[in-house]
């Protein structure tokens, strides 16, 4: 049964795309994320994700005056080992996250600050062999709904009150000298928030390709162009499922990753979305600081 008119349909549409806008990102990956590393190596990553939006595709912006305005820290640390029988990264992400949103079809602008969700889980690899630069592997990732919630202001809260499980099977091989080619799919499955101004909100699986191509330009350089397109999404209220709220998008962007020694390296980013459907067009700048311990 669908449900054209439902009176917090700007609501539940606000809380996806704050969702979309900052737990996708913990998703989002870099290039060269699978290239392995000796066990034993333990990494500490920063993230300084920043998201911008003024523009909302989609039904549910019934004025036009919806935006988006996310600004987030994460922690990541993670260590290369055979524990598992063959090579693996155990690992966990903490969020900071600050969203100020104008919801679409909403009157007010709402803005909520704190600790978000972290995440737990790993890569397994099935293929590791730097010599031919070819690598695979599957990351899990499971995101545990401990961080800061509010009820009556969901769709900008840090935190999202539900369980997610985010799978995404990597292939990365290198090509010649310097390029390096790599494809991910990816699957993001949710549990339910039963506390969406004090009733039950579920989110259909998002499917999502993500795929890179880098060069080296110096032993210690390397640019890339990225491709992110997703489908799914859909959201059900109350048991029932709700009208254009099943997202696709895609999106087009760039990064640069410099090592400023053997233990440092920094990268930037910047990826934009260039077709959108029941989402914010974004423009999103990503600053990350790597640390070889």
């Amino acid at each position: 049964m669908h449900s054209r008119h439902s009176p917090l349909l700007p609501q539940v549409v606000a809380l996806a795309v704050a969702l979309a806008a900052t737990g996708a990102r913990a998703a989002d990956l870099n290039a060269r994320d699978f290239v392995s590393a000796p066990v034993g190596t333990v990494l500490g990553v920063g993230y300084l994700p920043l998201t911008r939006a003024n523009d909302y595709h989609g039904a549910g912006d019934s004025t036009g005056k919806a935006d988006l305005a996310v600004n987030a820290f994460a922690w990541r640390q993670l260590i290369f080992t055979d524990i598992c029988g063959t090579l693996c990264t155990p690992q966990f992400i903490v969020p900071y996250v600050d969203v100020d949103i104008r919801a679409p079809g909403a009157a007010s602008r709402s803005s909520e600050r704190g600790l978000g969700d972290p995440q737990v889980g790993g890569t397994l690899f099935f293929i590791n062999d730097p010599q031919s630069r070819t690598y695979s592997g599957l990351l899990t990732m499971l995101t545990v709904p401990v961080g800061e919630y509010h009820g009556r202001n969901p769709d900008a809260s840090p935190g999202a009150n539900r369980w997610a499980l985010h799978l995404n099977y990597n292939y990365t091989q290198g090509v010649g000298e310097k390029w390096m080619l790599e494809a991910n799919l990816e699957a993001q499955l949710y549990g339910k928030n039963d506390d969406y101004f004090g009733q039950d909100l579920e989110q259909k699986p998002l499917y999502r390709l993500q795929a890179f191509a880098s060069y080296d330009f110096t032993p210690g350089t390397y640019g890339a162009l990225r491709l992110i397109h997703a489908d799914g999404g859909e959201l059900e209220f109350n048991g029932r499922t709700l009208d254009d709220t099943h997202q696709r998008y895609t999106q087009l962007g760039f990064e640069v990753g410099h090592w400023l020694d053997p233990r440092n390296q920094v990268l930037l980013g910047l990826t934009r979305n260039v077709a959108t459907k029941n989402a914010f067009e974004q423009n999103n700048l990503l600053l990350r600081f790597v640390h070889v311990f």
